[in-house]
């Protein structure tokens, strides 16, 4: 039998739905760092902001898990918190938010 050499997690989301996420493919990491990329902008300034490229980054993730809530923002916040959605950034895209520059960016808007 295989080795799985990556974290696997089932989650349950606030709707009831259960899903599985693992780390992104490299093609879908390319997509979700460049959204990530966006807490680097000058606009992002404010928490809120930095809160919409979470969920996008997110949603990014849930591209096969979840295609229905990787395209439907509101069903997306409908169905996620923010634990859960700071795990799913944390096993998919390798996002650590013990991390102080990501803290720094996400809270500040500078990295």
């Amino acid at each position: 039998m295989p080795t799985a050499i990556y974290d696997i997690a089932e989650l349950e989301l606030e709707n009831g739905e259960t899903i599985i996420v693992k780390p992104l493919p490299i093609k879908t990491l390319k997509k979700f760092m460049n959204v990530i990329r966006e807490l680097d902008d000058e606009t992002v300034k404010s928490e809120e902001s930095a809160l919409d490229v979470f969920i996008k980054a997110a949603m990014v993730c849930m591209e096969k898990s979840a295609p229905h809530l990787s395209k439907d923002r509101e069903a997306f916040e409908d169905a996620v918190n923010v634990p859960t959605m700071m795990k799913i950034l944390e096993i998919c895209g390798g996002l650590k938010m013990t991390d102080p520059n990501l803290l720094g960016a996400a809270l500040v808007g500078t990295n």
